[in-house]
């Protein structure tokens, strides 16, 4: 690789001291080593804006790096390179295409972080000769992180001079291509047919965009960039599609998935740009209100997806640059040549497919979500910031953001359980009132207006109570608990006191979400056994036995059992692989295990019913049996039981075999060896018998003939 530096033009202020103490001497030579030349920004809390180029008679003359003020720190050193052959063999479908190397490979390097603090415009030249004058060129980088190409933001063509101009957020390696699709000559929309496997049914995010108090507008350009580079670097690897996760608490509701809402937020932002919007206004600029312009951005779009293989961003806007009324980015993952149609992911409608109409005669159309624009134009999550970039806010979301930029939400009134974090108790289920607090950030708006939206078990009361704005207090009162043995309780404070209803609907929070929280609110003395959920970590006021085939159930062979155990790592079964374990908190009792040799193993739990108001019993089993298609009598089992043992009834019993053909949902894994029963519910009112002995008895058991296991599990929502 060849590299060089350029000696740049410092501000007539910083003198020629700061020019020696700072730069030290740049030669501004051609080098023809490995050895990188390189440029010291100056020191100090500022740095001007500088320029790196490529010194005149150099196989790459005329390319230069135009760093802006402030987007690198006095430490870095940047380099300017070359290398003749493209940093990535290209794929079949572009070789079959054909494509033309317009240009050599030029390398961006950096002492400091990858990522550059603002948006860097770079110029590199290009083989015009090899570029018919109503081809698209595009730009893309060697995305070392996922092993494929990137794409890059084109600002500009001087077709004349063979230059091109983009705009990147990070040093890497960068090369000008045209990939020959649609023929020669005029463009022919039945040869431009492509796509790549992004979903939006899956790959989309499970929220809507939304607004917070640091993006009132929307968050389009961090969704539709984030999830493009889901589905391409990390899907795989996760084994899950973007809208499976971050389904906090109801997961049919996605106000509760704040996690999603926290990595939305910090994707729109860690570019430090409103990549966008500036887009727009390049695009706008270079009048890309006609024909030829949108054609560009179509043939771009295109050629991208087939060289990378991942969703493009397109950005859709509604008026005139510094004034745009409606600014929309989104993912656009293949054009459908039968229907002359690009298909994208709109962030306002997640999980839909959405479509609009291109051909090169006439340029855009109306969209099927009947909204119509005036420009168009091409953009890059790569413009705003680098893999890396959103690879650490991947690892961010995973950890849940231990440290927020939301304020959080705390509930003054009633008192929380020590022994219960997120459950709150109260003395009745009638004229429930709830107090609290959440901060207003110091960079929100101070005088906006601020309501609390509160759902009950997922449904939202009809009125938003206001946080008042000196004491940042809220309260409301809620007639009657859907369930005195418990409800879900969860707050949103936003700047609008209208509801979230979908977009168009004139009635969505779609600006200023600031904070939420999720808890339980249930009635005092409700729950009588102790320790139900496993979250002491033992077996406390619990007994374990285990016992064996033929052996006499008076005589418990091992206290506690030796095959249960507490399940104290959040995760799945390592059977029933899709069987989360523990199903709440991060505790949960497994009852016997995969062993074989006729092990049967118990846990009962005996209470007093109190005299308090609606006691309730309630917990949740599951089971995973082995299915050697035994004798039944013979087969692994799973039983439970409620028994009133003072007046010595039932009040709640199943027992199921492996395979049972009374129990209709089994479950299969290792090919049918292994039988699963998912968390079933149990919840027992029992008021009617306060004051008498309550016995709750799990029992799992491996086969009669001593070859196959069998276990079960237990857990409570605490």
């Amino acid at each position: 690789m060849k590299n060089f530096s350029n000696t740049r033009a410092l501000p007539r202020a910083l003198g020629i001291v700061a020019l020696v103490a700072a730069l030290g001497v740049l030669s501004g030579c051609w080098e023809d080593t490995d050895v990188p030349a390189t440029t010291t920004p100056p020191a100090g809390p500022t740095v001007p804006a500088f320029t790196v180029e490529a010194p005149a008679g150099s196989p790459i003359a005329g390319a230069k790096v135009e760093v802006p003020a402030d987007a690198v720190v006095a430490a870095d050193n940047i380099t300017i390179g070359y290398e003749d052959a493209l940093p990535l063999a290209v794929d079949t479908d572009v070789s079959t295409a054909g494509y033309e190397q317009l240009s050599k490979t030029l390398v961006i390097t950096r002492t400091g972080s990858a990522d550059f603090g603002q948006t860097v415009d770079v110029t590199m030249p290009y083989d015009k000769s090899k570029l018919p004058d109503d081809a698209t060129p595009i730009v893309v980088y060697l995305d070392e992180d996922t092993g494929g190409y990137s794409p890059i933001a084109v600002k500009s063509i001087d077709r004349a001079n063979g230059k091109i101009t983009f705009l990147t957020s990070h040093a890497s390696k960068y090369a000008v291509i045209w990939i020959k699709v649609g023929g020669l000559g005029p463009i022919d929309p039945s040869k431009l047919g492509t796509s790549v496997s992004f979903d939006p049914t899956v790959d989309s995010f499970f929220v809507h965009n939304f607004g917070t108090y640091e993006e009132p507008g929307g968050n389009s350009f961090g969704m539709a960039g984030y999830a493009a580079w889901y589905h391409r670097a990390r899907k795989a690897l996760k084994g899950a599609a973007l809208s499976t996760l971050y389904r906090e608490g109801n997961p049919a509701l996605e106000e509760d998935d704040q996690v999603a809402r926290e990595l939305i937020m910090r994707a729109y932002q860690a570019g430090n740009q409103k990549s966008h919007i500036k887009a727009l206004d390049n695009a706008a600029t270079l009048g890309a209100t006609n024909i030829a312009a949108e054609n560009t951005v179509a043939m771009t779009i295109i050629q991208q997806l087939m060289i990378t293989k991942q969703a493009q961003l397109m950005v859709m806007g509604k008026g005139a640059a510094g004034t745009w009324t409606d600014a929309q980015t989104v993912a656009v993952y293949a054009y459908d040549s039968a229907t002359q149609r690009f298909r994208f992911y709109d962030t306002r409608f997640p999980g839909e497919v959405v479509t609009v109409p291109w051909n090169p005669t006439t340029g855009f159309g109306v969209d099927s979500k009947n909204k119509e624009y005036d420009v168009f134009a091409f953009a890059s999550f790569n413009t705003a910031y680098s893999s890396k970039t959103l690879d650490s806010l991947y690892v961010a979301a995973e950890a849940g953001f231990p440290t927020s930029l939301y304020p959080k939400i705390a509930v003054t009134a009633p008192a929380e359980l020590s022994t219960s974090p997120g459950t709150f108790e109260v003395a009745t289920d009638d004229s429930v009132t709830v107090r609290g607090t959440v901060p207003r950030p110091a960079s929100a708006n101070p005088s906006a207006p601020r309501y609390a939206h509160v759902y009950l078990n997922g449904t939202r009361l009809p009125t938003a109570y206001p946080v008042d704005a000196a004491s940042n207090a809220f309260e409301f009162t809620i007639a009657k608990l859907p369930s005195a043995a418990g409800t879900d309780v969860m707050v949103l404070v936003s700047e609008t006191e209208k509801a979230y209803a979908g977009w168009g609907s004139g009635a969505a929070w779609a600006g200023g979400f600031h904070a939420f929280k999720q808890f339980r609110l249930r009635v005092a003395n409700q729950f009588f056994f102790q320790n139900m959920g496993l979250e002491t970590g033992d077996f406390t006021g619990w007994v374990s036995e285990r016992h064996s085939w033929g052996g006499s159930s008076a005589a418990p062979e091992v206290v506690p059992s030796d095959k249960s155990e507490i399940i104290a790592t959040p995760g799945f079964d390592p059977i029933a692989t899709d069987l989360q374990v523990p199903l709440f908190g991060t505790k949960a009792a497994r009852i016997n295990n995969e062993d074989n040799d006729e092990h049967i193993s118990t846990l009962t739990q005996t209470a007093v019913v109190p005299s308090g108001k609606n006691p309730v019993l309630r917990f949740y089993w599951s089971a995973v049996l082995e299915d050697p298609q035994h004798d039944p009598e013979d087969q692994p089992y799973i039983e439970i039981v409620v028994q009133n043992k003072t007046k010595n009834i039932d009040l709640y019993r199943k027992r199921f075999f492996a395979n049972d053909p009374s129990y209709s949902g089994w479950l299969s894994y290792q090919g049918g060896d292994w039988k699963s029963i998912p968390w079933q519910l149990v919840e027992l009112a029992v008021a009617e018998y306060a004051g008498d002995t309550i016995e709750l008895k799990i029992e799992a058991a491996d086969c009669a003939l001593g070859g196959h296991g069998g276990y079960g599990y237990l857990d409570v929502d605490e």
